[in-house]
């Protein structure tokens, strides 16, 4: 078991650099549209497009990473408010969360096979598979709902949470 835990650590440490770099790649993509715009007057007719599918892979790509080290939005006042049942309330929360996930993954993944069977590209000037973008959202859905799992069954919720 902690070989497959320590792979998937090391799956959505992967994920987490790949969004990173989907980040820096923004970066520099909008700061060569500025330029070319502006400095030469020929903006680029891809950038735009560029921008949007990186933003979307280093939301999906990240979010597991951030999930594991407690970087996920957590409204904690029901847990803070009745400590007697703190732990108990937070893995509720994370069994919750990791339902979710796992329920939106599986739709994505449906969605992903129909995508890919049919074919369909983005409407976008720069056209792509959809379904290679729709798997990015499948692969962050899964792995976050995956470490949720893990949130709720593993160590205390003391320890892996802020507060």
């Amino acid at each position: 078991m902690k070989l497959l835990l320590t792979v998937h650590d090391g799956i959505s440490r992967a994920g987490f650099i790949l969004g990173c770099m989907a980040l820096g790649a923004i970066v520099c993509i909008y700061a060569f549209e500025v330029i070319s715009r502006y400095a030469f007057g020929a903006p680029t007719i891809w950038a735009s497009d560029f921008v949007s599918f990186l933003l979307l892979i280093s939301v999906f790509a990240t979010a597991p990473w951030l999930t594991r080290e407690g970087g996920h939005v957590a409204v904690t006042i029901v847990p803070d408010l009745l400590p007697a049942v703190r732990d108990l309330v937070l893995r509720v929360g994370f069994l919750m969360a990791a339902g979710v996930c796992l329920w939106a993954s599986w739709i994505c993944f449906e969605e992903n096979i129909y995508l890919y069977n049919r074919g369909t590209s983005t409407l976008t000037t720069v056209r792509i598979p959809k379904w290679i973008l729709s798997a990015f959202i499948t692969y962050g859905l899964l792995n976050t709902g995956l470490y949720f799992l893990r949130l709720t069954f593993g160590a205390s919720p003391k320890e892996t949470q802020n507060g």
